[in-house]
């Protein structure tokens, strides 16, 4: 049996790998010139970058798990790194969060809590942990809203809160899920191992995409590069095949749409109504220094600046950093030079051994980076089951209890092309 899916981002390869693994041919479809969709490389002046920076964390497991049945060397391809992050701001002592060693979990991440921080850093982590594991996602709030509920200080809802609702849900805290971001920490928080940084040692498009592209097409599938789907093909409520830019047409009695919000919206407009819960953006800027400028630490946090998240990237090429801003905000408006003087002022404000200005610097933004995850998202986000028969939905949009990262795309994938499975067998 052969399966069509539309979009080869994370989503859209978990789903072709496993319905491969199960036998079923697979033809994917993707508009761009390389598979990876938000998550894929670029070239910069000879340099394979991410067009977004990621981290991944412990916490991954199925997408770890899918790298590893797809013959992946896990240890090459990340560097495994215990939590041990600090996050600097003008106003504020820097805070350190890091997992420690030496004591059963979760007690060596509160005495580190407590011998890095004080007290009241601790009373208050530990009280917005226990409090994430009993929320009753039925009476979701904003995540503002929630930690002002909790007691949480200005500082830390400034230093640790804000940025870390950024970095998971890409929405301000005044309009993000707390229901989300509760689910998000307790499950990262739930064992050491899960806390742990997963830094890339290669581009993110020589990782999931490459490896899946191969075993897809090793499995008897077919990879269409730069191949727009123009319309899905719907007879009397049942899918009939699909239309590409060029007039080709392929048919099918299964298809999974896994393209992200917009894209899926206005594929399937005549077809399905999808929520339109908005969109927000996300800019990494990379900034080239010489090679003997480094980072104390591969990534590196701040707060009360424009910049939110340092990476140092050496490992891509000496003096090489990526800061990630994600969310709306004044950035969007500025220019490429404009952003990188910012940045590099940022940078040199916490370390003045930095120069000035970087080498050269690239920005990359992605106006429609995720979906908007405000509170009540739950509700809107659509089963991987449409009413039309064979016609699936995948994407990190779609039901699962996780904002708009990578884990999330790649677990809806896999719980797509499982349910399609389950569905053509019972129908046999």
């Amino acid at each position: 049996m052969t399966t069509l899916i539309v979009g080869g981002g994370w989503s859209g390869l978990a789903a072709g790998v496993r319905l491969s693994q199960q036998g079923h041919k697979v033809h994917l479809f993707e508009s761009a010139r390389q598979l990876g969709g938000r998550a894929r490389s670029v070239d910069w002046q000879g340099l394979a970058v991410d067009n977004g920076q990621h981290l991944m964390i412990g916490a991954y497991r199925q997408t770890l798990s899918l790298l590893n049945d797809i013959g992946a060397d896990n240890a090459r391809l990340f560097h495994r790194l215990p939590l041990n992050i600090d996050i600097h701001d003008p106003d504020y002592p820097s805070l350190r969060i890091a997992a420690g060693f030496g004591l059963p979990w979760p007690l060596s991440l509160a005495w580190r809590l407590w011998r890095d921080n004080d007290g009241s850093c601790l009373a208050q982590i530990s009280r917005i942990n226990l409090l994430a594991r009993r929320f009753q996602a039925a009476q979701d709030i904003s995540v503002a809203s929630w930690l002002t509920q909790a007691d949480q200080s200005h500082r830390l809802v400034r230093q640790l809160w804000e940025p870390l609702c950024l970095a998971t849900l890409n929405t301000p805290i005044k309009e993000a899920s707390a229901a989300v971001f509760a689910r998000v920490l307790s499950t990262t928080f739930r064992a050491r191992s899960d806390t742990d940084l997963l830094i890339p040692r290669l581009p993110l498009g020589e990782t999931l995409p490459r490896l899946a592209e191969h075993y897809i097409r090793q499995h008897g599938g077919q990879i269409h590069l730069q191949s727009r789907v123009e319309n899905i093909e719907i007879e009397a409520g049942r899918v009939t095949g699909l239309v590409t830019q060029t007039g080709a047409r392929f048919d099918a009695d299964n298809i999974i749409v896994a393209t992200p919000l917009a894209a899926s919206r206005a594929l399937l407009s005549n077809h399905l109504s999808l929520p339109d819960c908005g969109s927000f953006p996300i800019a990494t800027v990379y900034l080239q220094y010489p090679s003997s400028c480094r980072l104390p630490a591969p990534v590196t946090g701040m707060s009360g600046s424009l910049s939110q998240w340092l990476f140092d990237r050496h490992e891509l090429r000496p003096g090489l950093l990526a800061v990630v801003i994600s969310g709306p905000g004044e950035h969007e408006k500025m220019t490429k030079d404009a952003l990188l003087a910012q940045v590099a002022r940022e940078i040199r404000q916490q370390w003045p051994q930095f120069p000035a200005m970087p080498e050269d610097g690239l920005v990359i933004r992605e106006k429609r980076a995720t979906f908007a995850c405000n509170v009540d998202i739950q509700r809107q986000r659509p089963n991987n089951r449409t009413e039309i028969t064979g016609l699936w939905l995948a994407g990190d949009f779609v039901a699962n209890p996780y904002p708009a990262t990578l884990e999330g795309a790649v677990l809806n994938g896999e719980q797509t092309a499982m349910k399609l499975m389950d569905h053509v067998n019972a129908s046999r």
